[in-house]
């Protein structure tokens, strides 16, 4: 489906310790992923935003006189959070529909979303928000654009009351759904699946770096938040154990508090995972701040396995720039260029390491009369069998599996 590009007026608000630059471009790297364009841009340094304006009768006066000038905006986006009393004054003020730039964030995940789940998840993230920052005459702004759209076929509901009601309705779905959800991780775990999920700031190249590494076709592209359901596949290492590469929403900058609520159960799996890549653009002048803001985020979502730094996109880069896009590094790095395949075999090997620390490889040999129980214990226990051969004494072994059930099977073990 065609979607229209949208003439947008940004309204920046500078306040302390702000990186107007970094915000500016990112607030129009969203805007472009959302299907629009930016036409007009404001910017006005405040040390807080006003309670009622946002920026101050004059220079909302300023904007105004702006708008009247021109008749191609469909939009106006501002930088900061607003509040309902806001949106009342601007809109009213304005004669023209107003957002923020959760709302923008939001509208971007309603486009990307595909899979049942996603599609849910966005939905409470909305009402959510909605709820606590629109006016009820609000709720059934519906398909006009940017900041109304909704994920799928679902649209906002029009009162606060039935909004409600379609909260407690998804937020039960998505428990129902984090329950399944739970039990494949518990087998997971049973079986001591190694997992990996590469972690990030949105647009680092994850998606490219998931198809390198697992020969997938997992959709990318060089915009933000341009995948959003995580994806799962299982490959194998070189020395014979399978692991799992989750693939996960990227993050980015003040991401909103509804969405990392609403996804929880998506970001599980980094916080599950036994290994996590932050995967960086290091072609990114911001790369420092933008490995801050993930690694703070995996904080608050609890997720606190071994951390490898990635640096993508290294084929950006003179050696000098790599030193310094490193510098300080206290934890495990790597550079490399997903989409040229440099290094990537560097990072395998490193992956490999980690995974070497959990899983052993053993020589295993039991009795003709054993080997049907030996082989229905490393089933059981998810063993990988890289050899398996019999002679007059029995059967001989050569299995990967958890550390942890080497104990189980110590008496096979064959020297």
């Amino acid at each position: 489906m065609d979607i229209k590009i949208e003439n947008v007026a940004l309204m920046y608000v500078e306040l302390p310790d702000s990186n107007a630059e970094q915000d500016i471009y990112e607030l129009t790297e969203l805007i472009r992923t959302a299907q629009g364009e930016v036409k007009l841009q404001c910017t006005q340094k405040r040390s807080s935003v006003d309670p009622e304006t946002v920026v101050g009768k004059g220079k909302l006066e300023e904007l105004k006189s702006a708008l009247d000038c021109r008749d191609d905006i469909d939009v106006v986006i501002f930088s900061c959070r607003l509040s309902a009393t806001q949106r009342t004054v601007l809109k009213k003020e304005l004669n023209c529909d107003v957002i923020d730039k959760i709302d923008l964030i939001l509208d971007i995940f309603a486009l990307r979303a595909t899979s049942a789940e996603g599609k849910k998840q966005v939905e409470l993230a909305q009402l959510t928000y909605n709820l606590a920052t629109k006016p009820s005459g609000d709720f059934s702004r519906q398909g006009a654009g940017i900041g109304t759209r909704g994920p799928g076929e679902t649209k906002l509901e029009t009162n606060k009351r039935v909004a409600r009601e379609r909260i407690y309705r998804l937020r039960r779905e998505l428990n129902e759904i984090e329950k399944r959800r739970e039990l494949t991780r518990k087998r997971r775990e049973e079986n001591g699946v190694f997992t990996v999920a590469l972690v990030g700031y949105t647009n680092a190249g994850k998606s490219t770096l998931f198809n390198r590494l697992t020969q997938a076709q997992v959709y990318a592209d060089d915009k933000l938040f341009a995948t959003l359901d995580t994806t799962v596949r299982r490959i194998k290492m070189d020395n014979g154990v399978e692991i799992l590469l989750c693939d996960t929403v990227g993050f980015i900058n003040d991401l909103p508090h509804a969405l990392l609520n609403a996804f929880k159960s998506t970001l599980e799996e980094a916080t599950r995972a036994d290994l996590l890549l932050n995967v960086c653009d290091a072609s990114d002048e911001n790369v420092a701040q933008h490995i801050e803001v993930t690694e703070r985020t995996l904080a608050e979502i609890g997720a606190f396995a071994p951390l490898v730094r990635v640096y993508n996109k290294c084929d950006k880069l003179t050696s000098e720039a790599m030193g310094r896009a490193a510098f300080g590094d206290s934890v495990t790095s790597v550079f490399v260029s997903a989409l040229t395949g440099k290094n990537v075999d560097v990072l395998s090997e490193i992956i490999a390491r980690y995974v070497s620390e959990k899983y052993a490889v053993v020589s295993l040999r039991a009795a003709h009369t054993e080997s049907a129980k030996l082989l229905s214990e490393l089933n059981k226990y998810g063993a990988n069998c890289l050899d398996v051969s019999y002679d007059d004494a029995g059967v001989r072994i050569k299995a990967v599996l958890s550390k942890k059930y080497v104990g189980a099977i110590a008496k096979y073990v064959s020297l």
